[in-house]
């Protein structure tokens, strides 16, 4: 609990009664390699934080997969476009290796914003920040070479050497062997 602890004051300055109140709501998980926790058709009802480990983010359209991000260590996740309704995921979310999550469910985040004013302020601070990261990584996308992208994940986990290369390459918009070759010149 001291990671997710020490990530929310990274964010805010909040007494300890509060923070103890709204840490009182989060439920630790471990969860084996390859497992979901969700998977496309189920409603979304859980924030979660990742502690330890990483995940895959994808969708399946006409038996072609699309990979949407490779979410680490210290990110809070969900499905943002259905918690908020309540509604289906499209999508799948799926660990890389044995990880360690804190949950929280929409409603209790939800009750936790109207007690404490800091915590709301917490919840955009995060947003805006994950809002920031998708905009870097579009742009990203848009400008840099594959070697160049590839750089960019290294920098932000070394999970990523541990993420399957179909996986990865498929990610970068690359063949798994060009992704081969970029990690032997980095190298």
């Amino acid at each position: 609990m001291n990671i997710l602890s020490n990530y929310i004051k990274s964010y805010i300055d909040i007494e300890d009664k509060e923070l103890n109140s709204i840490l009182s709501c989060f439920e630790k998980q471990v969860i084996p390699k390859n497992r979901f926790i969700l998977k496309k058709g189920q409603v979304v009802t859980y924030y979660y934080f990742i502690c330890s480990g990483g995940f895959i983010i994808y969708d399946i359209k006409n038996d072609i997969q699309s990979i949407r991000y490779f979410a680490f260590e210290n990110e809070f996740i969900t499905d943002i476009l259905k918690i908020k309704s309540g509604g289906r995921t499209e999508s799948y979310i799926k660990t890389l290796e044995e990880t360690t999550i804190y949950t929280i469910t929409h409603k209790k985040m939800e009750e936790m914003y109207n007690r404490f004013p800091i915590w709301e302020r917490f919840g955009r601070l995060v947003w805006e920040n994950a809002f920031t990261s998708v905009l870097h990584a579009i742009h990203d996308f848009q400008s840099l070479n594959a070697k160049e992208r590839y750089l960019v994940l290294l920098k932000r986990s070394d999970l990523i050497n541990r993420v399957p290369l179909k996986d990865l390459s498929l990610f970068l918009g690359i063949t798994p062997s060009s992704l081969s070759r970029i990690r032997k010149e980095i190298v």
